[in-house]
């Protein structure tokens, strides 16, 4: 049965909270558009990221995934049903609602269906090739900044990439021009988001800063010192502000007439670089505990400075010039 779009907002409430809240800048029809996208995504993230499936599981689970999206192969062959009999979070539960979401994004006009599957598809197919990496104790150390980037470009450069393509086909514009900055911001996004979870990556097994040397920070002459977690966040802090610095160029390519869009990109990507200064605010406790994000009263905040950002780009400027100098500064302090 297709979901409908009621159903679609509970899902998004269970499965996301910084998503949820800024998806309701947007109009229909784009609204319903993404949060089908999202959810579809969150699916094939659910798998990857699951304790309780083996390396094997997950990737007969996201080729088959990937199938489905094409329109080929069994749209019941290998669904979340099969994968968590028993779910223990709303993510495992969303899985068996899969084809209902298949239903209702085949309903959407060619344009619009064509590129969520075909940007979804490529992140779900990046994710196993990911995880056929894994060694033999289900453990996965990135050895090079571009083995990093490209991991984050399948599971969050698509997603720049998806939804750039969703808003020129709404809108009837040609944007393939803000395709390159597009995924730097979606990296950045996913790189703040690596920052902050670091812990819970690590304790199952993947280890995302690179053993050898950064050309983002401190630079590709530094050793990587023994046993120090702090080295590793601000390591990782480094390639976030990096990308995040590129994705304020997607921003400054949206005209301020196109409030709701705007509003919902720079509103996700300003909360991204104070969640990454939090982050390096106290790196060992990031490192230690993991899980440190902003607070309510800040996503409030951050809300009333985005609508202003909206429509001056010299505001935008000076705000991410001055979460920029912040951040690399809390980079740079080794007494930390």
């Amino acid at each position: 049965m297709m979901m409908n779009r009621d159903e679609l907002q509970v899902w998004l409430n269970r499965t996301s909270r910084t998503f949820a809240l800024t998806i309701g800048m947007l109009k229909e029809p784009f609204r319903t558009y993404a949060a089908a996208a999202y959810l579809l995504c969150r699916v094939a993230d659910t798998v990857e990221d699951s304790e309780t499936l083996s390396s094997r599981e997950k990737c007969a689970f996201l080729k088959d995934f990937t199938g489905r999206l094409g329109g080929s192969g069994s749209p019941d062959s290998n669904c979340g049903a099969d994968l968590f009999s028993a779910p223990a979070t709303w993510d495992e539960q969303l899985t068996f609602h899969e084809p209902g979401i298949l239903a209702l994004v085949r309903s959407f006009p060619v344009p619009i269906h064509d590129i969520i599957f075909r940007y979804v598809a490529e992140m779900a197919t990046g994710m196993a090739l990911f995880l056929e990496q894994k060694d033999e104790h289900g453990s996965l150390h990135f050895q090079s900044d571009e083995q990093l980037d490209r991991y984050c470009y399948y599971v969050a450069g698509t997603v720049g990439l998806m939804m750039n393509g969703l808003f020129a086909a709404i809108g009837g514009t040609d944007r393939s021009a803000a395709g390159e900055v597009a995924v730097d911001l979606g990296i950045g996004l996913q790189l703040t988001n690596i920052v902050k979870d670091i812990r819970k990556d690590r304790l199952r097994g993947i280890h995302y800063c690179p053993a050898g040397p950064s050309p983002h920070w401190p630079g590709p002459e530094t050793v990587q010192p023994e046993d120090d977690p702090s080295w590793k966040i601000r390591s990782l802090a480094g390639a976030a502000i990096s990308h995040l610095a590129g994705g304020k160029e997607y921003l400054l390519s949206l005209d301020s007439n196109l409030e709701q869009y705007k509003f919902f990109c720079i509103t996700n990507y300003l909360m991204a670089w104070k969640t990454l200064e939090t982050c390096l605010r106290n790196p060992l406790r990031t490192a230690a505990n993991g899980g440190v994000g902003i607070s309510r009263s800040s996503v409030y905040f951050t809300l009333l400075e985005s609508r202003g950002c909206v429509v001056s780009n010299r505001l935008l400027n000076w705000r991410v010039d001055r979460l920029r100098q912040s951040c690399t500064s809390l980079v740079l302090a080794t007494d930390r």
